[in-house]
This record gives structure tokens, sequence and C-alpha cells, in this order.
């Protein structure tokens, strides 16, 4: 019986065992920091020497170029080593944080800092992509996998709370230049960390500019329900983008925190995400989310207006608290009911799409402020996300009701995984996700589902019944409801190492390969690496290994006949 560990004890165990991936994670957190602590200092500075205006057009020229140039340096993790790709990423960095500092430092233009933001930016570009597609390549087993994409997400919240935290004391005590030093030393730690974890090797590839953007906003554009998340989740990005500088505004000019306080508010939103992040657990499987999302909406936007009614310090740092919580369960919320509209066959170019929104959302959001700034000042940027997100619930609310009725919930499969071991760690939405894509499997006793030696490509979790599981002709295990197995070579694309013989009639559900490390992931580069590393770990074509003997049985229905993505034997 396989050891049922708590999700908490399999993350740092896997962290604790793995030093590459414990590497790869701090090199993470690393970049998580300095993109936060840059962002923050570079508003605050452009704000210094012009207020609103010029803190928005630092904003813009850092979003714009980055939303332009993301496609094409996020796809260099498809055609190089992610690890090098992580490297020049974190050289980028250092280069125009370090250049950005002692500009500041020595008194040069302010026109400098607004050459060298948008390169500082367009080196964050390269980072998630890189090591969304490293992982795959570092871990050594699928529980290794699960555990990576939950520490990757602590990470990231960690990086979100506590960077903004430390930008702000540096900017109230040292002022932008030592902030923006610290974030080049932030890039400069993860540049070391990811120093001689190249990744797997990937081939070459021919570079189509826009053509993969094209084909990806013309599948979501057919799919009513999914352009219609698509929007929601873009209103949100601009939300995003609307808090990042009313954060700047709020605490320089009406609250009179100082340099400090945007970093401080900030990190109060993202301390609200973060006790928020347990109740959104509560979300998978629910089968009625529009209610939730509009309550996440509505949360999020009222709490930020009225820090207009009651600009206080404490207020305000309450309100913006309520802000991050409404802001994390629009979010999960969004995601999870996109998971269940987008066509299962476009996934991944859904999730791409999505994520060349952000920055455009982020761009949308800023210009928004700006505009409510000049026409009728602070109180009119606090007001005016409540006013838009008031417009699009009207617009979308019963579009979100049909979308939901149309989805089926797959709350009998997300019940069994989350009594497998590999699963019970996963967020919310990525559980649901990999639900949404079991297949169910009836085998009748006696039959052979898999055979030592075999091509692997495919997972099967135990509903019902038993089987048992032979290798080199023993009988070394016996498998029942709340068992896996197959998983290895989702990963590692090897041959199987067992054989495995139902003893009684059993009902499995079936995974194959990319649909699981893409929906674990939650992003296609990780899928398309951990596709390479397995191909390049088949043995060469040839005869298979000689299968263990098992119990006589009679046709095999589950392997008879071609399965979707199925590979043939040895191909690469």
């Amino acid at each position: 019986m396989p050891e049922r560990t708590s999700g908490l004890r399999a993350v740092v165990g896997s962290a604790r065992t793995n030093g590459a991936l414990r590497r790869v994670s701090l090199a993470y957190g690393c970049f998580i920091g300095a993109e936060w602590g840059v962002w923050i200092a570079l508003l605050v500075f452009a704000y210094e020497h012009g207020g609103t205006a010029a803190s928005s057009l630092m904003a813009l020229v850092q979003v714009v170029p980055s939303a332009l140039a993301g496609p094409v340096l996020g796809g260099l993790a498809d055609r190089r080593r992610p690890g090098r790709v992580l490297l020049l990423g974190a050289a980028v960095q250092v280069a125009s944080m370090a250049g950005a500092a002692l500009s500041v430092a020595c008194g040069a233009p302010p026109a400098v800092v607004f050459v060298l933001a948008p390169i500082t930016c367009v080196g964050v570009s390269m980072t998630r992509p890189a090591q969304a597609a490293l992982l795959p390549s570092v871990v050594r087993t699928p529980e290794e996998l699960t555990a990576s994409t939950v520490l990757t997400a602590w990470v990231e919240q960690a990086g979100k709370l506590v960077s903004p935290v430390v930008t702000g004391v540096l900017l109230a005590t040292s002022g932008p230049a030592v902030a923006l030093a610290a974030a080049a030393g932030l890039a400069a730690g993860a540049g070391l960390l990811v120093w001689g974890v190249p990744g797997a090797e990937s081939e070459p590839q021919p570079l189509a500019l826009g053509a993969g953007a094209r084909d990806n906003l013309a599948v979501a554009w057919r799919d009513p329900a999914t352009r219609l998340l698509l929007g929601v989740d873009l209103f949100y990005q601009s939300f995003a983008g609307m808090l990042d500088l009313i954060a700047v505004v709020l605490a320089v000019s009406v609250l009179g925190l100082g340099h400090g306080g945007p970093g401080y508010l900030t990190a109060t939103v993202a301390a609200g995400g973060l006790v928020a992040g347990a109740a959104t657990a509560q979300l998978v499987g629910r089968t009625r989310l529009a209610g939730v999302l509009v309550l996440g909406i509505a949360a999020a936007t009222l709490a930020l207006a009225l820090v207009a009614v009651v600009p206080t310090t404490a207020a305000a740092v309450a309100l913006l608290a309520v802000v991050g919580m409404g802001s994390s369960v629009f979010e999960v919320a969004g995601l999870t009911l996109l998971q269940r509209a987008a066509p299962s066959d476009a996934l991944a170019g859904i999730f791409s799409l999505r994520e060349s929104l952000m920055d455009v959302g982020l761009a949308v959001g800023v210009v928004v402020v700006q505009v409510a700034v000049v026409v009728g000042g602070y109180r009119a940027a606090l007001v005016v996300p409540a006013a838009m997100a008031l417009v699009l619930l009207a617009l979308a609310w019963h579009p979100l009701q049909r979308a939901e009725a149309g989805a089926r919930v797959p709350q009998v499969e997300i019940r069994l995984l989350r009594s497998i071991p590999i699963f019970r760690s996963l967020p919310g939405p990525a559980l649901e996700g990999v639900a949404r894509r079991l297949v169910p499997v009836r085998v009748p006793s006696g039959t052979v589902v898999v055979r030592e030696g075999e091509e692997g490509d495919r997972y099967y979790a135990v509903a019902d019944g038993t089987l048992s599981v032979h290798r080199q002709g023993r009988r070394v295990a016996t498998l029942g409801r709340g068992h896996g197995f197959g998983e290895i070579a989702l990963v590692h694309g090897i041959p199987r190492v067992a054989t495995v013989v139902a003893d009684t009639d059993a009902v499995l559900y079936g995974l194959d390969k990319d649909p699981f490390v893409l929906v674990l992931t939650g992003h296609p580069a990780a899928a398309r690496s951990a596709r390479q590393v397995a191909d390049d770990r088949l043995p060469p074509a040839g005869p298979a290994p000689e299968a263990a003997p098992a119990p006589a049985a009679g046709p095999d229905p589950v392997r008879s006949g071609p399965r979707p993505g199925r590979r043939p034997p040895g191909a690469r």
C-alpha cells in the first residue's frame, strides 16, 4: 500500500531531497522578488518626477514592449534549453536593473531610467515560461512534479507578500537607487541558482511570429463561453493594473505614507489574497461558480471604492486586504470556469492566449486610472473599477449562467483524485482540470491492463475493483480504489516496469500524458518540455523487453484500437 503522506509533507520532502528542484524553486522566488521590487521602485521613481502621468507612462513603457515581445521570448524555451533561457533572462534583468540603479544614484536624467525600464520587463518576460519548461526535466517522479507545482505557487505568493514590504522599507530609508540595486541582486542570485541546471535539449523550431497567437484567438472567438470568460479574465488583469498605480497615488499623495507606502499597500493586497487562498480550495467541484465569481468582483471593487469614502490609513489597509481576498476568489473562480468551458483539445492554446492577454490587461488598467485621475482626481480612480465591474456584470451575468449550465462538473472524479496522494496537494483549479480529462475505462476480470516492457503513455486511477501487479513473473502488490498506476510514464516516457491485471471486474479512469502535465503546471511550455524529456528518454526502437508472465486473458479491450495522442512504439 502506498504511504498516505500529507500534501505539505510531500511538498517539503520533494524540496529537501531533490537539490535541482530546490534550486529552481528558490531561483523562481528570487525572480518574483526582483519583478515586484523593480516594478514598485520604478513606479515610485516616476511619481517623484512627474506625478500620476509619469508613473502611468513608466508602467506603459514596461508593459507594452513585454506584451509585444512576450510570445516570442516565451517561445525561446521551446527552442533552447530552458535553464539557459532563465540565465539569459537573469543577465538581462541584472544589467538593466543595475543600470537603472546607477542612473538614479548618479542623478542621470529620468529619461535614462525610462529607457532601461522596458529592457528590465523584457527580461522578466522570459522567466515564467522558461521556469515552467524547466520543471519537468528536474523532477524525478510524478509526485515531485505535483509537489513542484504547489511549491511554485507557494514561492510566488511569498514573493508577492515579502518583496513589496522589503522594497517599501528600502524606498523609505534609502530611496529608489538602493531598491533597484536590491532587485538586481535578487536577479543575480536567481541566475546563480539555476547555473548548471540547463534542462532538456529542445529541437530547433521555426519562429512563426504571431501565428500561434492568431490561431489561439480564432479558437477562443469561435466558442462563446471561452470568449466570455477570457473577457472576464481580461477585466481581472486590468483591475490588477489599476491597483498597482492606485497604490502609489494613495500612499504618497493621499495617506502620506511616503515612498515606502506603495510597497506596504501592495503587500496588504497580497496578504488578503493569501488569507483567501485557503477558502478557494472549497470551490473545487462546486456546480455553481458564477455567483462566486460575481461575489469576488463585487467585494474587490466595492472595497476599493470605499477607500474614497474613508481615506485613512487604517481604513485603507483593512479595505485593501478585502480587495486582495475578493481578487483571489475572483481569479480562482474565473480560471476554474475557463477550464470547464474551453474545448479540451484547445486547452493549451487557451492558456497561452490568456498569458498573452495579461500584459494587455495591465496596460488597459494603467490607462483607465490615468484618465480617471485627470478627469476626477484620485477618488474617481478608486470608484471607476466598481463602475466598470457593474457594467461587466450587467452584460455578462446571463451568459455566465448559460456557460455554467452547459459545463459538466466531474464530482466523482474529483473525489477519486483527492484519495490519491499524487494529486492530493494540487491547487483547486488544477485538480478539477485533471478530473475533467479522466476517461472512464471498464475492464473485465482477467484483463491485462498494462504489460511490462510496453510503451507507457497513460495513467490509470482505480475507482472500483481489485488489480494485481506482477514484476518479472512475481506478484508484488494489490491495487484497489484510491490507488493508481502508470504515472512514471507520464513524466519520463519509459516502458512499463510491471504488468497489471484485473483480478475482478474493475472501473478505471485513464489520463494521457500531455493533458496531465498541461493541467498540472498550467503552462503549455511545461507540457512541451515534458514531452521532449520523455521522448529523449525512450529506448531506441526495436524489440521490447520480454513481458513478464501474467494470468491468461482474453481480448484486451483497454489496449485494442488507437487512442488519441498515442505515439507509435519507438517514435520520436
